[in-house]
């Protein structure tokens, strides 16, 4: 029995591993009514780089971005989010447009995850992102453009090894 318990636990490990919540989701239009968008006014709120913990089963390797609205609009709207300018490693925004989750931190806090790399060491990157808004009946807002940078990560002198 001692063997069996020891045995599930060594197997079930990867089940346990870490995970996040959904922090977007899609935004879907419904109505053939004329209702504007409202330009948005995002600013970066939070970076964070990933990073090797030292198990492989963690999810200190995500990246995150948060974008805050700085005001909400009155009306309920989505947002689509572009890369336009720079390279990015991996695919960080989606096609459709996207709303805070009921997990989201803030009611206008938008947070985007990507896989980082399990490094000591991460590169800079320097990206300008296009926000458009985007109303219930698929109106289309002007667009709000961000700059979007990290210096990076150097590996630290200690692990040179």
């Amino acid at each position: 029995m001692k063997l069996l318990i020891v045995f599930l636990i060594f197997i079930s490990s990867p089940v346990i591993a870490g995970s996040f919540r959904p922090m977007l989701e899609e935004f879907k239009i419904t109505t053939e009514e004329g209702v504007l968008a409202i330009r948005p006014d995002f600013f970066v709120e939070y970076i964070h780089r990933g990073f090797d913990d030292g198990n492989a089963t963690s999810t200190s390797d995500a990246g995150i971005i948060t974008f805050q609205l700085a005001t909400i609009p009155p009306q309920k709207q989505g947002y689509t989010f572009e890369i336009v300018e720079g390279e990015f490693e991996d695919r960080l925004f989606y096609e459709a447009p996207v709303t805070p989750s009921r997990f989201a931190k803030n009611k206008g806090s938008f947070t985007f995850i990507w896989l980082d790399g399990n490094s000591y060491e991460q590169e800079a990157f320097k990206i300008k992102v296009k926000v458009v808004g985007v109303s219930k009946s698929g109106a289309l807002s002007e667009p709000q453009f961000l700059e979007v940078s990290h210096p990076g990560i150097k590996k630290p002198w200690w692990k040179r090894w």
